[in-house]
């Protein structure tokens, strides 16, 4: 019993931390407080980081990460700190948007003078004319009282805008029942002037 209530406290508090920090990242974003720290950045690094991050939350819903790095990854020009949120929250998605058995896979590979991040999952979709909804503040498809799915409808939200301040867009491919796929660019370092 007292391992149960602490369980249910430490989720609690995951829950509560998940929270205040999205609100903070919400709130600096919408005061126009919302800068980047751009610097060449080992992005191969920041995904080793953020699987290892998500890899206890996989393992307790029996849900396989992958990491697929077509090529060695060249540095590229991110606010590393940003970018590794971004990672975690799109992981955080997917694992909980995918049933038991199912994979979740962070792909990374050279595309013209970028690379291109891509986090797939084989979870339960969404309809296409949902999409944009998804990225809504404080907006969650399922708003019903008896919702499946907990979260505070930001992280998208703020994925969006982290993404956009690099210069680049999220991108959605999703089939229900069937998985979802969301990619972004980042420029090379050697690209830009540091």
């Amino acid at each position: 019993t007292q391992a149960d209530a602490v369980s249910v406290m430490i989720r609690s508090e995951e829950r509560l931390e998940k929270l205040i920090s999205d609100l903070i990242q919400f709130s600096q974003a919408a005061n126009g407080e919302f800068t980047l720290k751009l610097a060449p950045v080992n992005l191969a690094g920041i995904i080793d980081q953020a699987v290892k991050r998500s890899a206890q939350r996989a393992q307790a819903k029996q849900v396989t990460l992958q990491v697929d790095l077509t090529q060695e990854l060249q540095l590229v020009y991110a606010d590393e700190e940003k970018i590794y949120w971004v990672l975690l929250q799109l992981l955080d998605n997917a694992i909980k948007f995918t049933p038991s058995g199912g994979t979740v896979c962070v792909k990374a590979g050279a595309e013209e003078h970028k690379v291109k991040i891509g986090i797939a999952d084989t979870g339960i979709g969404i309809p296409d004319h949902r999409i944009a909804e998804i990225f809504e503040p404080f907006h969650q498809l399922d708003s019903s009282s008896t919702r499946k799915y907990n979260g505070t409808g930001l992280g998208l939200a703020l994925v969006k805008n982290i993404v956009e301040a690099h210069g680049s867009l999220i991108k959605v491919h999703s089939a229900l029942e069937r998985g979802s796929v969301f990619e972004f660019t980042l420029p090379y370092a050697n690209n830009n002037q540091v």
